[in-house]
């Protein structure tokens, strides 16, 4: 465990370092240097492709991890795993390609009145969707592997760091638009490349499949496996992307550049439950296997406790502070003011209900995982025809919110009936009074006509509050003792 322990807060700094790294160059530089066209372009491209790339891929981030214990052997270059992690999306590619190919006239005219452009770099995104699957693909071979330091840092924070350097170039005139977009596809290229390096030099790889072990495991249970859980990440990927999709069909490019910043501030809140179900992830799992339940539902519990706390925290400071923090932006963003508050009450959800997803998907009813998500996509789909032609972005943001809190509703009474736990004790309804308290307090905090000032005088009285607060109710009694003014008994 210790290996894990040590990989989990490497991966913890590196995601951290690559929100910086996205933070500045989506608040900043982009607004800057690029329109919300072009902005809305460029996701909306990742957005399509992304959800192609899970076809492609044909779930081979779930298969790695169900199967790639049956050919682990350093000896044997593990069975020829590597071989088999690299024929599924190749495979899987050439079926993407034909379902692209098929219902092109249907996406192209899906998009036709409100994003022409995208129609233009359609073809694109069969390159790039490729290219996703294959970093999917190597992705879970190194993580299989328990090496993950190096693909979190190529896919959080060098690709980041390129798109920075291309956008900059655009910018002063040394490649035209097309180019831009080209490098920007071509530098996940890169990433691909760069991780087949990594692997060839340090994962003993073989393209030779050991045939026993598929005899073994049946071929026929392998690809059960991949269709039923291709499915589940097709709909997990489509509701990530959904919304912007949508929007890019009744709206404009500009709204999904709009709309994709006032997202991305929301979703730093969850940024701790991402990088705590990396590392308590394979805890679950082992848990669940060896029946120890009581370990399961101390994570569970703690998780959604501490969670809550620094969801709550965040999530104030999100909601007090994003006015301002859009105003200061060199074009206007200011319609996404409410989508960000909006999208920050579904983040808190997410973080409040605690680590639920791993427990639910390493059960033996995983697949009740694949109806909850299905439930799920199909409340986006609905709420997000409904209301974006009405409210815009904000109805997006309504949609994506509300799709947020039933699928936790879900996973919370399925762990509730299986296992018979649920994370919400005394401490949450506590740190949710704090909550409240502190909101309060931060809309009376008087406001100057200096954009940073009241984001700094915001963020210093609620958090010495929120801090105060959290110690004078008890919640975390446990830290109590690293306090250091604190006289100990």
């Amino acid at each position: 465990m210790g290996i894990v322990k040590r990989q989990g807060i490497k991966n913890t700094i590196i995601i951290y370092f690559g929100i910086i790294i996205g933070f500045i160059s989506l608040l900043i530089i982009q607004p800057i240097y690029l329109s919300k066209a072009e902005m809305g372009l460029t996701r909306l491209l990742l957005a399509f492709a992304s959800l192609f790339s899970s076809v492609f891929a044909f779930s081979i981030s779930n298969i790695t991890v169900k199967f790639f214990p049956y050919f682990k052997d350093y000896n044997n270059k593990h069975n020829g795993f590597f071989g088999l992690t690299v024929i599924i999306p190749a495979i899987g590619s050439a079926i993407g390609c034909l379902l692209l190919l098929l219902f092109k006239d249907s996406i192209i005219q899906y998009y036709s009145s409100e994003s022409k452009v995208f129609v233009f770099y359609f073809y694109h995104t069969f390159l790039f969707s490729f290219i996703l699957s294959l970093i999917l693909a190597l992705n879970s071979y190194s993580n299989a592997l328990l090496k993950t330091t190096v693909p979190s840092f190529l896919n959080d924070v060098l690709t980041r760091i390129i798109f920075v350097l291309l956008v900059l170039l655009y910018a002063a005139g040394y490649i035209n638009y097309q180019q831009f977009i080209w490098a920007f596809i071509l530098s996940y290229g890169l990433q691909a490349l760069l991780l087949l390096g990594y692997i060839i030099y340090y994962g003993n790889p073989s393209f030779k499949i050991n045939k026993a072990v598929i005899k073994q495991i049946g071929s026929i249970n392998l690809i059960k496996y991949g269709a039923v859980l291709t499915i589940t990440t097709i709909t997990s990927i489509g509701l990530k992307f959904l919304d912007m999709i949508m929007i890019g069909h009744y709206k404009s490019d500009s709204d999904v550049g709009v709309y994709s910043i006032a997202a991305f501030i929301a979703t730093i809140i969850e940024t701790p439950l991402n990088s705590l179900e990396r590392i308590a992830n394979p805890k679950i799992a082992h848990g669940l296997a060896e029946n120890n339940h009581k370990e399961v539902k101390d994570i569970y519990y703690q998780s959604s406790k501490y969670l809550t706390i620094v969801g709550g925290l965040l999530t104030i400071l999100v909601i007090l502070n994003i006015a301002d923090l859009l105003l200061m932006l060199p074009n206007d963003y200011s319609s996404g003011i409410k989508v960000t508050m909006i999208i920050s009450i579904s983040a808190f959800v997410n973080m409040a209900t605690g680590i639920n997803y791993p427990i639910l998907f390493n059960s033996h009813k995983y697949y009740y995982g694949a109806i909850f998500i299905a439930i799920m996509l199909i409340t986006s789909f609905v709420l997000n025809t409904l209301l974006i032609p009405i409210y815009g972005i904000m109805g997006a943001a309504i949609a994506t919110t509300v799709a947020a809190v039933v699928f936790n509703a879900l996973k919370y009474i399925f762990i509730l009936k299986e296992f018979k736990m649920q994370p919400f004790q005394l401490p949450f309804f506590k740190t949710l009074l704090v909550i409240a308290i502190c909101l309060t307090l931060g809309f009376f905090i008087p406001k100057t006509e200096n954009h940073l000032t009241n984001i700094l005088v915001n963020g210093s009285v609620v958090t010495s509050s929120f801090l105060i607060l959290t110690y004078l109710f008890n919640i975390v009694p446990e830290f109590h003792k690293h306090i250091p003014f604190i006289k100990k008994k």
